[in-house]
């Protein structure tokens, strides 16, 4: 299984660029093969594109992935061209992860119907795939949407949702499936379906991603913050604060990591619930990564 590392863009106006530009570095660094970043329009969430656009200047071999983008509440082609972009400034290490969306609201401010949403994402998977396809066939003359991206046919498209349709839509026009915040049983429950579904279509490399939430440390005081940013970026937790983030000490990361491993999950992106890029080192450690800091 690969780790990833969540980036605190999440933490919108708490967390200040250099932190951002720094967790990036040091996850670099530490041996992680991906940094991760939210997708939230209607909170102070950074805009996901134009930070992995900063992050890739500052990074040189980890993977630049989106956690994930809201698909239906943006327009393909801009979200195509900004990806194509990304792509270019970090030598072809983005992983587009895209997603249903399920706030009202986020749609609300691009002025974008939520309503029959699945069918528009549905149409738009199929679009990106084309308008990707015409910008690397028009690379020289330069007459369609551009520019073209480094990776081809273009950047992994990493699929995600919760509706029966998902799977299928992930296995039809995706690189992998990735999770949410959805937890070791919620990820182990449909992964066999996932898996299932893949071999059906011929799909024999199809990866599954997920990530989680979690707080190395036993610290009430740093326990009880995370709490508090968690609540922040959620407005409501939608379950428990001790069902939704991982706290505890290595020993307890190292259990975790070993259940997501077991329930079949290929890459999992740890989201420290924290203000610390310490965090990043101590999971380095725990999961043995040979790059992490001593």
């Amino acid at each position: 299984m690969r780790l990833g590392i969540g980036l605190p863009t999440y933490l919108g106006n708490l967390i200040g660029p250099r932190a951002v530009l720094d967790w990036a570095r040091r996850a670099d660094e530490a041996g992680f093969g991906a940094v991760a970043v939210h997708d939230r329009p209607h909170a102070d969430t950074w805009d996901p594109l134009a930070t992995l656009a900063a992050v890739a200047v500052v990074t040189e071999r980890v993977r630049l992935a989106t956690t994930a983008v809201i698909l239906p509440a943006r327009d393909e082609a801009l979200l195509v061209k900004q990806a194509a972009v990304v792509d270019r400034i970090s030598s072809g290490r983005l992983d587009l992860g895209v997603g249903v969306g399920g706030r009202p609201n986020d749609f609300d401010l691009f002025s974008r119907p939520f309503a029959g949403r699945g069918r528009e994402y549905e149409r738009q998977l199929a679009r990106m795939s084309d308008l990707w396809a015409g910008a690397i066939a028009s690379e020289v003359r330069g007459d369609q949407l551009g520019p073209a991206p480094i990776q081809r046919p273009g950047p992994p498209v990493w699929v995600g949702g919760y509706a029966p349709a998902a799977i299928d839509r992930a296995v039809r026009h995706g690189h992998g499936y990735i999770f949410g915040a959805a937890g070791v049983a919620g990820m182990a429950a449909k992964i066999p379906a996932i898996r299932e579904a893949a071999a059906n279509a011929g799909r024999s490399d199809f990866p599954v991603a997920g990530l989680a939430y979690v707080l190395l440390s036993t610290n009430a005081g740093e326990i009880a913050e995370a709490e508090r940013l968690i609540t922040r970026y959620y407005g409501q937790l939608h379950k428990p604060f001790k069902d939704l983030v991982t706290v505890g000490d290595e020993r307890v990361m190292e259990a975790t990591l070993a259940t997501y491993r077991e329930a079949g999950v290929d890459l999992l992106h740890l989201f420290p619930v924290s203000r610390s890029a310490d965090q990043i080192e101590q999971l380095a450690r725990v999961a043995g990564l040979s790059s992490a800091r001593a």
